[in-house]
């Protein structure tokens, strides 16, 4: 893997950059070396500057970089960054304008061709799905039904105070845990470098006739295991063992109130009390088809009441939203 964010950079030095004579049509001289054509004595036309293929590149050894060459505002003749005056007609170089760059060439990728029923036979799928999936299961309709019955039940959770084993990471095992053992075991990973480096060069237009060759790396990196303690231990908390039940068919639920250990039990080993308390309130309609609903929408309802509903047009399900 590549790390995010870590570049480095290295110059591989400048090399000349090329140009044609726009006069005599001489080809492949040099950007910097040679201002003028060798064939004709034509000067360099610096907006027709490119770059040589990759392998050809000739070094200018020991190169120092002033800036790009600019035109001269009078007879827009190319000169160095350094020069005064233009070494053509000798007009000062004062409010001159650099020339213009070149972009490195970017390789051409034949383009794939493309199997343009492909895109189409997905998307009629993805829609026939759609459709179908709104249809069985999501299409609605408006109907009266009547209700057959109301049913409830109670429960009441029955907790002991006990020992139980649990396992967690060292750090989040509680502080009143019992007979703790740990042991080594991988939790997550970590990258590190292998000492390796992913690398490209960019040619960058320096515009005085050369082109700096940067050498760009980003570090390769591993995965690597990170081992943590992982622990089992016992721990005395309430836990639940039983549950009481009531259900019923009216409208007057009750809670299971036989045989049940105090509320308030204090934590002692051994000891049991009441937890948690749920209600669960159903409706019945025709074909055992039910909702579970709140206290205020079960009794708006009486038994053979009819009732406007929205159900599902497929299966005719009441959508219980609709109550």
């Amino acid at each position: 893997m590549r790390a995010m964010g870590e570049i480095r950079t290295q110059s591989e030095g400048h090399f000349e950059m090329l140009w044609d004579c726009d006069h005599c049509g001489a080809k492949g001289l040099l950007g910097l070396s040679q201002r003028h054509c060798a064939e004709c004595g034509a000067p360099q036309n610096p907006d027709k500057r490119y770059f040589p293929k990759e392998g050809e590149a000739k070094i200018v050894d020991g190169h120092r970089y002033d800036g790009a060459d600019r035109h001269c505002p009078n007879c827009n003749a190319p000169a160095g960054a350094a020069a005064k005056n233009c070494t053509k007609c000798g007009a000062p170089m004062d409010g001159s304008k650099e020339v213009r760059g070149v972009a490195a060439p970017v390789p051409k990728v034949e383009p794939k061709k493309k199997r343009w029923w492909i895109p189409v036979l997905i998307i009629s799928i993805i829609a026939l799905a759609i459709f179908g999936i709104w249809y069985r299961w999501i299409r609605k309709k408006s109907a009266t039904v009547q209700v057959m019955a109301h049913k409830w039940t109670r429960e009441i959770a029955i907790e002991e105070f006990k020992s139980v084993r649990e396992e967690k990471w060292a750090n989040e095992v509680p502080r009143d845990a019992e007979s703790r053992s740990c042991y080594s075991k991988q939790r997550s990973t970590k990258q590190v470098k292998t000492g390796e480096e992913t690398c490209t060069t960019e040619r960058k237009d320096k515009k005085d006739g050369t082109f700096e060759s940067i050498k760009k790396c980003t570090p390769v990196y591993r995965s690597e295991p990170v081992n943590d303690d992982w622990c089992s231990y016992t721990l005395r908390k309430w836990v639940q063992v039983d549950t009481a039940k009531a259900s019923g068919s009216d409208l007057n639920p009750v809670w299971p109130d036989k045989g049940l250990p105090p509320a308030d039990t204090p934590a002692s080993f051994g000891a049991k009390r009441q937890g948690k308390k749920t209600e669960t309130l159903t409706i019945v309609f025709p074909d055992d088809d039910t909702c579970e609903v709140s206290d205020a929408v079960w009794r708006k309802y009486k038994d053979g009441q009819k009732a406007k509903v929205t159900v599902r047009a497929s299966s005719g399900d009441v959508v219980c939203d609709s109550l």
